[in-house]
C-alpha cells in the first residue's frame, strides 16, 4: 500500500515546492496557459512529418552538446596553459572562465529550447499545450535557476582554497580537472528540459508508428 501511495506523494511533495518557486505573476501565468479541459481531452493526431522533425531535433540537439562539450574541454586545455601567468590571480581568472561557459551554455541552450518548442507545436495539438506550457515555466523559473548558477563558481572558490592547501604538488590541474567535470555535469542538468520535451516528442510519434 505504500509503494502505491509514493507515487501521488512525489507529484504533492513537486507541486508544492514549485509553488513556493513562483510569484503570483507566474502563477496567474501558468494558469492561462493551461487547457480549459482535461489535458486527455486534446487531440494526439500527428501532423505529417513529424518523424523527421524529431530527427532534426535530435541531431541539433547532439550537435549543440558535443560544442558545448568541446568548449568545456578547450577552456579546461587553456587554464593548463595559462597556469604559470595566474599563480598570483588567485581564483578570479578560473571564475571568469567558469561563468563564460555558463553564458555559452546558457544562450545555446534557450535558444536550442525555443526552437524545440516551435517543432512541438507544429506535431499535434497535445504537444502544442507542452510546449506553452515549458514557455510559461521556463520564464518563471529562469531568475532562479540563472541565481542558483552563477553562484557555483562563487562556491567553487572553496574547493580551490582547499586543493592548494591539501595538494601544493598539482592542485592546479586537479582544480581544473574538477572545474570540468563540475561544468560538464551542469551542462546534462541544463539540457533536462530538452529532455523532458524531446522524450514526449518521441514518445508521441512512437504512439502512432505502432
Amino acid at each position: 500500500m505504500a509503494g502505491a501511495r509514493e507515487p501521488d506523494v512525489s507529484r504533492q511533495d513537486f507541486a508544492e515546492r514549485l509553488a513556493q518557486w513562483l510569484s503570483a505573476a507566474d502563477t496567474v501565468r501558468l494558469h492561462a496557459a493551461l487547457p480549459p479541459g482535461p489535458v486527455g481531452a486534446l487531440s494526439s493526431a500527428m501532423q505529417p512529418g513529424a518523424s523527421p522533425l524529431l530527427a532534426r531535433a535530435q541531431a541539433e540537439l547532439d550537435q549543440v552538446r558535443e560544442a558545448l562539450v568541446k568548449g568545456v574541454a578547450a577552456q579546461a586545455a587553456q587554464a593548463l596553459r595559462d597556469a604559470s601567468h595566474e599563480l598570483d590571480a588567485g581564483h578570479a581568472p578560473h571564475r571568469k572562465r567558469h561563468l563564460d561557459q555558463q553564458a555559452q551554455m546558457a544562450l545555446r541552450i534557450a535558444a536550442l529550447r525555443a526552437r524545440l518548442r516551435q517543432v512541438l507545436s507544429q506535431t499535434s495539438p497535445r504537444l502544442h499545450q507542452l510546449a506553452v506550457l515549458d514557455a510559461v515555466l521556463e520564464h518563471s523559473l529562469s531568475v532562479r535557476e540563472q541565481k542558483w548558477m552563477a553562484a557555483v563558481p562563487l562556491l567553487f572558490e572553496r574547493r580551490f582554497e582547499q586543493l592548494r592547501q591539501a595538494r601544493p604538488d598539482d592542485w592546479h590541474s586537479a582544480f581544473v580537472a574538477e572545474t570540468q567535470d563540475l561544468l560538464l555535469a551542469e551542462l546534462e542538468l541544463r539540457l533536462q528540459p530538452l529532455m523532458g520535451l524531446m522524450h514526449a516528442l518521441r514518445g508521441e510519434i512512437e504512439k502512432h508508428t505502432r
